[in-house]
């Protein structure tokens, strides 16, 4: 698989009006506890997977994919490998 160019989403994500961004890792093998953010969020998957359930539905995300959060939305998040990476921005 061909790396993904962390400079281009960071660029293409700012061009969307995202702020903040930066890279992350993703909690390894880790549940992340319920949790909400109080702006919208984007995370990008650079590296590893990550697992994103809503209590109604669950997603898993591979790298290149994204997935975007509402303010106020509540979820739980859980690496899928013991190392990852995401790009995380914000839009006010």
């Amino acid at each position: 698989m061909e790396a993904l160019d962390e400079k281009k989403i960071i660029a293409e994500l700012a061009r969307e009006g995202f702020s903040d961004i930066r890279v992350v890792p993703l909690p390894p093998h880790e549940d992340l506890p319920a949790h909400r953010h109080d702006l919208h969020t984007v995370h990008v998957i650079l590296e590893g997977g990550l697992i994103v359930t809503d209590g109604k539905a669950m997603w898993i995300f591979h790298p290149g994919e994204r997935v975007e959060f509402s303010a106020g939305t509540v979820h739980k998040a859980r690496g899928m490998t013991e190392a990852g990476r995401m790009v995380v921005g914000i839009r006010k």
